[in-house]
């Protein structure tokens, strides 16, 4: 006789997780209960109770330390009774009845009439009517839907997990037709769904179909109801025990389907017994290799292969081949940040993942997609790193010999010498903080540690700098640069990462005294290149080369008979010299001064003083113009000036 296994027979992952949840807590409370039977089996009841774990019907009968809740989930109503008799709730509703809880409290909220397809007595049809107010529309057939009173209210149609597909979509397809205004959420299971697919290939394929299941679990039935529309010779069975009720003879192709709620044991007994444990074949591969997935071991670090069998807004559930499934959530998915996981993965996916938790104190394992995704990165990163190509990293602290800084998880050591051109560095934690390029000197792809080296990556900048700027600068161009540094001799200015002197004589046509009296530090300025010496980095600038000279126009600004203002700049035996324009200074001889003899010009004159004065000469080659105040003065009578003898020219 030849068996064949659906591979979808047994504990689904919502029944791995509750049974896990129970014997983890164990661990945590001294007492604990289940708040109805944890599953629909009882072998798996029957197990716990001689364990100590009591199923309650009732919160109300609660009396232990903590209580788990059933993967079918309960009524909010049940919990908050719990919680005032202070006792530890272990919730271990499956996800995708949780995810109908949402949707049926969501939807109860915005004012929406909730129906539900499904048992009405089933404690999961029970849990999610807690959540809309006890006021949802039960269904379960088309004459079902057909009764319900039509309603300007937006109806809400969601599934009981286990809900037949076939009678699902008959509902769905009359409802579409008959006007209402409604929203149909498919929160059918898609391990049910794949089941239930299974279930009829099985019994379509085979001359007779055992269902292994508890007598009162609702996907057992309807698996066999399934089953037995296609092949008649369908029985339902708890155990192997049962198997001594179904003749099998003539039968040379039979199939075994089992509930959610079946042990893997319980099918592997049923299994062997029929066939004497010699001649199992399943649809894909062999049963004992089947089951003994359940057995594979997993540490957290640990990369394997899964398949998607959920997937919500906020997390995935995987098949991995271990007793429990495992759970993505939503912030290990992706590296691409806050995205919807349904963009990301779909049902039936094989998708690689990490474990992070074999266990997270509910029998959960935790996995995570994004880890692999980041040691990808880490590994592309690191080879890109070694190719020599400058990357940017930011210091973390300052350790002993230099800097630890991290990129993306990768740690970067950079040594003190490594972190400038030229100079010790004293003070390395002036850097915690900063970000900058590094060139890697060493990399250990294994450890992902690199060495790096920041100096080597100034050094290079330097030198591109250095060309470019040297490439582009010339005697005699106009340049923008910034004032630097300002010294008795002259001013430091910036001309493109490069100062150049700027010296005091190269300010101005006319001398002043002070370079601070007509710069400051930060002046923005345009300057003239006068000479370059690459060799010694070596840029003289000018600034008055940019400027009129003085002399220029004196001929006509300064003729013969003008009157002018200006200022006593110097005071001479002979007389005394008056700036009258920048660069332009004029003599005034002491004959001219007054109307009346002066045995000194500081008599009547001082530096600093502001005077009038008749241009009387404008000797522009010679660069001399002369002046006279007393002939602005009225002439005074008694008194004469005295001429003076061998009086000589003076030179600027």
């Amino acid at each position: 006789m030849k068996i064949i296994i659906a591979k979808t027979a047994g504990f689904c992952f919502g029944v791995h997780r509750a049974v896990d949840a129970v014997y983890e807590s164990r661990k945590k409370y001294r007492t604990i209960s289940t708040l109805g039977p944890i599953i629909h089996n009882p072998q798996v009841v029957s197990e716990l109770e001689r364990a100590g774990i009591k199923a309650v019907d009732s919160p109300e009968e609660a009396n232990t330390e903590a209580v788990v809740i059933r993967s079918h989930g309960c009524t909010p109503e049940d919990k908050r009774k719990l919680a005032e008799k202070g006792i530890a709730i272990v919730d271990a509703t499956c996800p995708f009845v949780a995810k109908i809880q949402r949707i049926a409290e969501e939807a109860y909220g915005a004012g929406e009439q909730v129906v539900i397809v499904g048992e009405a007595n089933h404690p999961e049809v029970i849990g999610i009517n807690g959540y809309c107010g006890n006021n949802a529309i039960i269904i379960n057939s088309i004459d079902e839907a057909k009764k319900i009173p039509y309603t300007k209210k937006k109806l809400c149609l969601v599934a009981q997990t286990t809900t037949n597909q076939e009678n699902w979509q008959i509902i769905v397809e009359f409802l579409l037709k008959s006007g209402y205004n409604i929203t149909v959420r498919n929160t059918i299971c898609s391990a049910t769904a794949k089941r239930q697919q299974e279930a009829r290939e099985l019994a379509a394929r085979c001359e007779a179909v055992v269902v292994i299941g508890g007598h009162n679990s609702s996907n057992t039935a309807k698996l066999y109801n399934i089953c037995r529309q296609i092949q008649k010779r369908t029985y339902v069975i708890e155990s192997s025990q049962e198997l001594g009720k179904i003749n099998f003879n003539n039968i040379n192709i039979i199939g075994i389907s089992a509930g959610a709620s079946t042990p893997d044991r319980v099918i592997k007994e049923v299994a062997a017994k029929m066939s004497e444990q010699d001649k199992l074949e399943t649809q894909d591969s062999d049963f004992i290799e089947e089951m003994g997935k359940a057995l594979v071991r997993i540490k957290p670090g640990q990369q394997i292969k899964g398949t998607v069998i959920f997937v919500d807004e906020n997390e995935v559930g995987v098949n991995i081949g271990y007793k429990s499934d495992g759970f993505v959530s939503k912030e290990n998915l992706t590296i691409a940040g806050d995205v919807d996981p349904r963009e990301v993965v779909k049902e039936g996916d094989e998708i690689e993942v990490e474990v992070l938790k074999v266990n997270d104190g509910n029998g959960n394992v935790i996995l995570s997609k994004k880890a692999i995704q980041e040691r990808l990165l880490k590994d592309e990163m690191l080879n890109k790193i070694n190719s020599g190509e400058p990357f940017e990293v930011t210091v973390k602290e300052a350790v002993k010999g230099g800097l630890m800084a991290e990129l993306d998880g990768i740690h970067v050591f950079i040594p003190a010498s490594q972190i400038r051109v030229k100079g010790y560095v004293k003070d390395l934690t002036k850097f915690v903080g900063d970000t900058f390029k590094v060139t890697a000197l060493e990399v250990d792809v294994k450890k992902r540690r690199v060495v790096a080296s920041r100096a080597a990556v100034l050094a290079k900048e330097q030198a591109e700098k250095a060309e470019k700027f040297w490439s582009n600068i010339h005697e005699g161009d106009v340049v923008k640069g910034v004032v630097r540094r300002i010294t008795d001799f002259g001013a430091f200015v910036d001309v493109g990462g490069y100062d150049g002197l700027l010296h005091i004589g190269d300010i101005a046509w006319y001398r002043i005294g002070k370079v601070s009296d007509c710069l400051n530090i930060g002046d923005e300025i345009n300057v003239v290149v006068l000479s370059l010496n690459r060799e010694k980095e070596l840029i003289s600038l000018g600034l008055k080369q940019l400027m009129p000279k003085p002399w220029d126009d004196a001929e006509e600004r300064f003729a013969p008979g003008t009157v002018v203002h200006g200022t006593v700049v110097r005071i001479a035996p002979f007389g005394a010299f008056v700036s009258i324009a920048p660069g332009i200074d004029g003599m005034v001889h002491i004959s001219e001064i007054v109307n009346h003899y002066v045995k000194k010009v500081e008599e009547v004159l001082s530096v600093g003083q502001e005077v009038d004065a008749v241009v009387l000469g404008c000797d522009v080659p010679n660069k001399r113009i002369s002046l006279s105040i007393k002939a602005l003065l009225p002439e005074e009578d008694g008194y004469e000036t005295e001429e003076l003898e061998d009086a000589e020219p003076i030179e600027d």
